[in-house]
């Protein structure tokens, strides 16, 4: 009696420890995680698990019983009716939802057991989505950047194919500036893994004196042609010079593609100032 005693206090001390370690593993989890019963009594929950559920219901959840009335959780609870059911034995359901609430994206899961007890956990993955969302955006820049000299370019070799009795002057103003555009082009493509970088290490990014009324003055004269398609007029109005610290690359970026888009939008005639 005393060998079965002391083996029952022995396994009643390895499932204390258990429990601790699984409600230590729940307070510290990243996740909210709640454990409810067949009868929506819960067993056990973190305190991320209210925090999020009050982000999605917008409102203060006096306490965890009222979670079965926030009405964003219906589909999740409909699954958990449906699923009690039906459910065959040695099964285990799971359903995940994607809430998108007040700025912030959740992922729930939830998992029904065999004896219809059920575990909801919940992720805030609105840091995830937006570095999707800024892939994609950088993605696009870096299509739209590389666009302008690879047009320029093809722009300039075009008129100089398509006019074989171009003046040597302007012939070689028009090679120049193809040569100034190819340049550009392979600052670009060195920028572009800087670029990718740089929230991990924006020192990265080289600063230099840039002397900006000869940038857009350039810019302008690399433009001639598109602005005299449009029929319309630039006028430069800054001190010159104007030297400033920063990246040369990207304050080209800057006002060619404001130029870019004045002839492309602005109309026929406008005058750009």
């Amino acid at each position: 009696i005393i060998d079965i005693y002391t083996r029952l206090r022995k396994a009643k001390d390895d499932l204390f420890r258990e429990r601790e370690k699984l409600i230590t593993h729940l307070q510290i989890s990243n996740e909210g995680l709640a454990i409810f019963s067949p009868g929506k009594d819960v067993v056990l929950a973190n305190g991320l698990f209210m925090q999020y559920i009050n982000l999605i219901s917008d409102k203060n959840i006096g306490g965890i019983e009222e979670v079965f009335q926030v009405k964003e959780l219906e589909p999740l609870f409909d699954f958990i009716k449906m699923s009690c059911e039906n459910f065959s034995q040695g099964d285990l359901k799971q359903k995940l939802f994607v809430i998108d609430k007040n700025g912030y994206i959740f992922n729930l899961s939830v998992a029904l057991f065999v004896d219809n007890s059920f575990e909801i956990s919940i992720s805030d993955i609105t840091k995830q989505e937006e570095q999707v969302r800024m892939k994609q955006q950088i993605t696009q820049n870096i299509a739209h950047e590389l666009k302008t000299p690879v047009s320029s370019i093809q722009g300039y070799l075009e008129t100089i194919l398509n006019n074989p009795d171009l003046p040597p002057e302007m012939l070689r103003k028009f090679l120049e500036r193809s040569f100034a555009q190819s340049n550009r082009l392979t600052n670009l493509l060195q920028d572009i893994s800087t670029l990718t970088r740089m929230t991990e290490a924006g020192q990265m990014i080289e600063v230099t004196d840039v002397e900006l009324s000869a940038m857009i003055h350039n810019i302008v004269s690399e433009l001639t042609l598109k602005l005299e398609e449009k029929s319309m007029t630039v006028s430069v109005n800054i001190p010159e010079p104007l030297t400033i610290q920063g990246n040369s690359s990207l304050l080209y970026s800057i006002f060619r593609n404001l130029m870019d888009n004045a002839i492309a939008y602005a109309g026929v005639g406008t005058h750009v100032n």
